[in-house]
């Protein structure tokens, strides 16, 4: 019996440490335009793809890099996007609500419409699952900076 408590603490001792926490969760998904164009694409592994060319990766740790693995941003795990030199960009929380400390949010609905207060934008997430939201943000966000 004694063997068994044993084994159970250490096992979930390397449960607990070994493992790395992710920033983000993510699936696949596709930010369309409001004729149904796809401008962004990311895959499973975090692969960015913009009008079919791979412009970086998304990280579940929260890390965006560039193509060539250089760091463009990163998540902090208070949500704040940070650059490449720390400086804050804009704050995402985990449904994808943006606040850039300017009192208008810009966040996406239920169905998936990227709204910025009451006003749609056109934008839209497909498929609209909840868990790819705060992702979609971040890499819409950093897509439009750089543009």
């Amino acid at each position: 019996m004694k063997k068994h408590i044993y084994l159970i603490f250490i096992s979930a001792l390397l449960f607990s440490c070994g493992g790395k926490s992710n920033k983000l969760q993510f699936s696949e998904f596709e930010i369309k335009d409001r004729d149904g164009g796809t401008g962004i694409a990311v895959n499973n592994s975090g692969s960015v793809t913009i009008n079919d060319k791979v412009i970086g990766e998304i990280s579940k740790d929260g890390i965006f890099n560039d193509r060539n693995g250089k760091l463009i941003a990163k998540l902090t795990s208070d949500g704040v996007l940070e650059d490449k030199s720390g400086d804050s960009l804009v704050k995402v929380d985990k449904y994808g609500k943006m606040d850039n400390g300017s009192g208008m949010f810009i966040e996406w609905s239920k169905s998936g419409e990227l709204m910025r207060g009451n006003e749609n934008t056109g934008v839209h997430i497909t498929p609209a699952e909840e868990r790819s939201l705060q992702a979609a943000s971040i890499v819409l966000y950093l897509y439009l900076s750089f543009e």
